[in-house]
């Protein structure tokens, strides 16, 4: 029994050893179907653009001028293409084909210049200046009430200098003074304003200055020459001559597109781009 322990220790001893070094190995061992970490791998350079020496030194190594030539549709370019570089590239080898299609190359062709900015200038507008306007809409007295704003159009451009200062089609403004509606017996409608300001070329306000007004159909005299006809020839039927006084005057209407000239009240300065 002894002699069988004797034997039979050394071989557990090694199968234990082994088990070990299998175990520190399988450590280093990477699963299969795992992941693997690699590296990152640095980004990629921009490429380089081509040159003359590039296609010098592909002529030189025999490449066939086929390659060549996608090479160049392939990349960015900064061929020198003066009738000297190319008269040293000929002398190098570099066949007639190759020379053209670096000449014709569209990435060879030389940036646009970005266009120069708009020159701006500053243009004096003096009082008095005119300007013609059209109403916006119509305009009527009954729905209208003070100190509402009204708007109108330019009818023409404003040049000053040579230049617009004020553009057809811009908005002025005016405020209500006064808003009255037809009125019993047969008193008219009034309405009246004030221009204000006109937009600029370059948004500014420019102040204007001009006073309109429209008066609507008075019905006044008609309605007393009848009351008066009425009441003498008719003297019992005074309630009907009475309801004539209540017969309303017409509303003041201002139609669309009815021009007026108003004039710059106060100088005014407008940067607009020049007109060379």
């Amino acid at each position: 029994m002894r002699r069988t322990l004797s034997t039979l220790l050394p071989i557990l001893l090694a199968f234990q050893a082994t088990a070990v070094r299998a175990q520190d190995a399988a450590k280093f061992v990477q699963p299969s179907g795992q992941a693997q970490h690699q590296q990152p791998r640095p980004a990629a350079q921009a490429t380089r653009p081509l040159t003359n020496a590039d296609v010098r030194e592909m002529v030189e190594a025999k490449i066939a001028p086929e390659v060549v030539v996608e090479k160049i549709k392939a990349s960015p370019c900064d061929f020198d293409t003066s009738p000297g570089a190319l008269g040293r590239l000929k002398e190098a080898g570099v066949p007639d084909a190759l020379l053209l299609v670096m000449v014709m190359s569209p990435k060879c062709a030389p940036q646009p210049q970005p266009a120069p900015p708009p020159r701006r200038v500053a243009v004096s507008v003096p009082a008095g200046t005119v300007v013609e306007l059209e109403t916006a809409y119509t305009i009527n007295s009954q729905l209208t009430r003070k100190g509402d704003a009204i708007s109108f159009r330019v009818v023409n451009p404003v040049v000053v200098d040579g230049q617009i200062v004020v553009e057809k089609g811009a908005t002025a403004t005016a405020l209500v003074t006064k808003a009255e509606r037809g009125g019993h017996f047969g008193r008219a409608g009034r309405i009246a304003w004030m221009m204000k300001e006109v937009t600029a070329a370059d948004g500014s306000r420019i102040p204007l200055q001009f006073n309109g007004r429209m008066v609507g159909d008075s019905k006044g005299a008609k309605v007393a020459t009848s009351m008066v006809v009425m009441g003498t020839l008719m003297w019992p039927i005074a309630p009907v001559v009475l309801f004539h006084g209540f017969k309303r005057g017409g509303n003041a209407f201002v139609p669309e597109g009815k021009r007026y000239d108003a004039a710059v009240f106060a100088p005014a300065t407008v940067h607009v781009t020049a007109r060379d």
